[in-house]
């Protein structure tokens, strides 16, 4: 506050005027006005704005993004046997101009974007695109103006039914007894889609499944090779319903065996598992102690190879897994061939109890070996045995095979006669 000291008519003295209250009142009512000022100054634009929007609704424009571009007449390539590769989805960005009241609520379902496929040959193809918006609102362009679309072969494929299995199987347990309806699927799409499919696939889970057998229905799968489904094509069945057991495993003794001739002084010798795994219900599977192979087949042969084995399973059996493709290696080599004879009493009597006896009604057997040189020569007579099973033979006169044995690889072993007349009595002495 400023004090100024003045001196007053008709006083000896002076007098004192305040003048720094009045100065401050000039300045606040000064700050007030300019307020006032802008925000009418604010209002007054606000007003305009409004009545701009309102009421002059200025032309503008804008772009309506991932417009989805409808593909027409697919049913045209269809019936030429052709089809698009790919997912035929396709978009485009809009560019539109119109009234500012009209552009504002405008969405990509608004607008339709379309590609005609009348025509089209295989190949790439750039179709153009044909946008249609709102009558109010003008086209000024698409982009792109044209979707490359491929055009394939419409090819079919029939592919079987792969059923995997997903869980944790009991021990010494696979499944088996698998029947799948359809057992089949046709693929139909564009060419190369379709020959990517490498399998159709169903996914079931162990846990569903038993002894006694299940039925469930799963979906169906188109798989490449590194078991990603394919896209694009369309499959006769989607649902596919799968019964299976759960079947117990049983490893037991395979025996296979060579029949046809070789050229002269030629012989071959088999390579194969000595056991192999096959399953079934328990009742089935407990009955079983070995199994035959049909015979292999070596005429005309004349290398080393391989041959596929083929295993006469019993009915309700099936091979395990990993057995389902059983070869067997053949090696040819050079033979030689022995002859042996045995008096009647060097042939063993097995099986024969106290209070039996036995007569062979010949005097001697011929057994004609053959097998690799270095055996053969190297054979001796004590090195077979020739035997009689007569453990389940009835009492009185009949005809036996007599079989023989032996520790060394032969090719084979030929007795003559094959089988000889016996006469089983009961003695009476024990």
């Amino acid at each position: 506050m400023r004090m100024t000291e003045m001196s007053s008519p008709g006083s000896s003295g002076g007098r004192i005027r305040w003048t720094g209250m009045a100065d401050k009142r000039k300045r606040d009512s000064s700050e007030k006005e300019k307020t006032i000022t802008i925000i009418l100054s604010i209002l007054v634009a606000l007003v305009l704005w409004a009545y701009v929007l309102g009421e002059v609704n200025p032309t503008t424009q804008q772009t309506i993004a991932n417009v989805p571009v409808q593909l027409l007449n697919i049913q045209s390539l269809t019936a030429r046997e052709l089809a698009i590769s790919g997912d035929g989805k396709y978009t485009v960005n809009v560019i539109i101009e119109g009234k500012r009241s009209d552009i504002m609520n405008i969405t990509a379902q608004d607008i339709i974007a379309e590609a005609d496929l009348f025509g089209w040959s295989k190949g790439e193809n750039f179709v153009p695109v044909n946008v249609i918006a709102p009558e109010s609102l003008k086209i000024l362009e698409a982009k792109p103006a044209k979707v490359e679309v491929t055009i394939e072969d419409l090819v079919a494929l029939s592919k079987p039914v792969e059923v995997i299995f997903r869980g944790n199987m009991p021990a010494d347990t696979e499944e088996g007894a698998i029947e799948v309806k359809p057992a089949a699927i046709e693929i139909t799409g564009a060419r190369s889609e379709v020959e990517a499919v490498t399998s159709v696939q169903v996914t079931v889970e162990v846990a569903d499944f038993s002894a006694e057998g299940s039925t469930v229905q799963v979906i169906a799968s188109a798989v490449n090779y590194a078991g990603m489904p394919v896209e694009n094509i369309k499959l006769s069945a989607n649902y596919i319903q799968v019964f299976a057991k759960l079947l117990r495993v049983k490893e037991i003794p395979l025996s296979v065996s060579i029949v046809g001739e070789l050229a002269e002084g030629l012989g071959a010798e088999l390579s194969v598992p000595e056991t192999i795994k096959i399953k079934g219900t328990k009742g089935v599977i407990d009955e079983i102690t070995s199994i035959d192979a049909e015979p292999v087949d070596v005429t005309g042969v004349t290398g080393n190879g391989t041959v596929s084995v083929k295993v006469i399973l019993p009915e309700g059996v099936e091979l395990a897994k990993g057995y389902e493709n059983i070869q067997a290696g053949v090696v040819v080599e050079q033979i030689s061939t022995k002859v042996f004879e045995y008096a009647a009493d060097e042939i063993v009597l097995e099986g024969l109890t106290a209070g039996k006896s036995v007569t062979i009604q010949i005097a001697s057997v011929e057994v004609k070996v053959t097998g690799r040189i270095d055996i053969v020569d190297q054979l001796e007579k004590e090195d077979l045995i020739l035997y009689i099973d007569t453990e389940e033979l009835a009492e009185g006169i009949q005809n036996v095979t007599i079989k023989a044995s032996h520790e060394v690889a032969l090719h084979t072993v030929t007795i003559l006669p094959e089988e000889v007349t016996i006469e089983l009595l009961q003695t009476g002495q024990e």
